[in-house]
């Protein structure tokens, strides 16, 4: 179970990057400096081969995000969708 939802919050946390990032108009390295990590490491994250660790999570939430309260909202659902299908 802990497998799906970590798939869960990796496309989720993708879609929410990518979207703000746009918005912003950063580029990646900019976002790279915001999330305070390699810009390399933040390409994976931009192209979604890679999921976000707690620290890149958090400064994501605090820095970047436009609405926690969605994203969270969005993650919730979708990890509570998958919890009553499987029980």
């Amino acid at each position: 179970m802990r497998k799906l939802f970590h798939s869960i919050l990796k496309k989720q946390f993708h879609e929410a990057l990518v979207h703000s990032r746009e918005k912003e108009g950063a580029t990646q390295l900019k976002m790279a400096q915001i999330l305070c990590m390699d810009e390399r490491s933040y390409i994976d994250l931009d192209h979604g081969k890679t999921c976000c660790s707690a620290i890149t999570l958090a400064l994501f939430l605090i820095y970047v995000c436009e609405d926690v309260d969605i994203f969270l909202g969005k993650l919730r659902s979708e990890i509570e969708s998958v919890s009553d299908n499987a029980a």
